[in-house]
């Protein structure tokens, strides 16, 4: 019997067989699986030793068990996988910047939605509370209508600009504002620093902190942290993050680049790498005029004092310089005057570097 199902499994291998010089061991044999797979693999057109798929980009050699650490998770400092085929398409990826713009606009189509529920749930409890005006009962309308704005493809905006410019003035003037004036007065930034239950969900329809709530917010955030500080450089005005940058966030930077020790060759004091975490929620122009007020005169002091007093190598020397210029924020680095105190210093380097040469030489 097993003699019999030999025969049988060999005929079908033989039946069709156009490419049967392939090496049986080799990955893509079908050899490698049962008769009745290779025969149907046949008829789909498979050839030995290709890879599935129309342009045959599926592997071909089995994927290996790779051992990974306790905390290691798939993908951990592998290279990519290659399916063992010469000249396969390599598989294509968005680019990051691709993706986060991508995840943006997802997030801010999500956030219409949700503004669109809040605010049909709140006009209804509006009119169930006792308010039966015109402009009420239009609002309401004008927001069930919007609903097939929603339900479409659309870019970000799009459902607010298909509102009535009346209907968002009475939603947020006499709906919305009264009702964020008194969550404002009782909100916790460190119990809720998000603002998900009173501003977060409504930005679609009003844009930004309403001007009222100002100073309100500004009492209550100027002290915290920069986790609850940062969203809110797109919840407020322009002009009034401005002044609340200036008010709050450059002076607490200029006070710790005043604090701040430098100490070549090892830099303990971490305190920098704090303010650049903060710079890209201030204009450049502020940032770059307090680092020239409190930080580059001395840094420069120190790096001078370091090269005259320890005679560093002017390969360590120079590394220094290039790991203080990596803790800079990008968009710093794309000021000039940023990047002419820091090439002073690599001169100043260079400079003390030839004058050694040239001691070493005539000694």
């Amino acid at each position: 019997m097993a003699l019999l199902k030999r025969s049988f499994n060999a005929a079908l291998l033989d039946e069709g067989d156009d490419d049967s010089s392939y090496p049986s061991k080799m990955p893509g044999s079908l050899a490698r699986t049962t008769a009745p797979v290779a025969k149907m693999m046949r008829l789909w057109n498979y050839k030995q030793g290709s890879g599935l798929g129309a342009h045959g980009q599926g592997i071909v050699v089995p994927v290996k068990a790779i051992n990974h650490g306790s905390t290691a998770g798939l993908g951990h400092r592998e290279k990519p996988y290659k399916n063992g085929l010469p000249g396969a398409p390599a598989p294509s990826w968005p680019a990051q910047d691709e993706w986060h713009e991508s995840a943006a606009v997802s997030r801010a189509l999500l956030l219409e939605r949700e503004c669109y529920e809040k605010t049909l749930a709140l006009l209804r409890d509006v009119q169930l509370q006792g308010d039966d005006s015109v402009e009420t009962a239009e609002a309401l309308a004008a927001i069930v209508e919007s609903e097939e704005v929603l339900r479409g493809k659309r870019a970000p905006g799009a459902w607010r600009a298909a509102l009535p410019s009346p209907a968002v003035r009475h939603i947020v003037d006499q709906v919305l504002t009264p009702s964020m004036a008194m969550k404002a007065r009782e909100w916790e930034p460190l119990w809720n620093p998000g603002c998900d239950d009173w501003l977060r969900p409504w930005i679609p329809l009003v844009g930004r902190l309403p001007e009222s709530l100002y100073c309100t917010v500004e009492g209550k955030i100027s002290g915290c942290s920069l986790d609850i500080i940062s969203p809110w450089k797109g919840y407020l005005d322009p002009a009034h993050w401005e002044i609340f940058s200036r008010r709050h966030i450059l002076p607490r930077l200029a006070g710790w680049l005043q604090q701040l020790r430098i100490t070549p060759p090892k830099q303990i004091d971490v305190r920098f790498r704090e303010v650049m975490s903060w710079a890209p929620l201030v204009r450049i122009e502020d940032m770059v005029s307090i680092l020239e007020q409190e930080f580059f005169g001395k840094w420069e002091s120190a790096l001078r004092h370091w090269l005259l007093s320890a005679r560093p190598s002017s390969g360590e020397a120079a590394a220094w310089c290039a790991g203080w210029k990596n803790l800079f924020a990008p968009e710093l680095l794309d000021d000039e005057r940023v990047l002419a105190w820091l090439e002073s210093g690599v001169a100043m380097v260079d400079r003390e570097a030839e004058d050694l040469s040239r001691l070493v030489c005539h000694t």
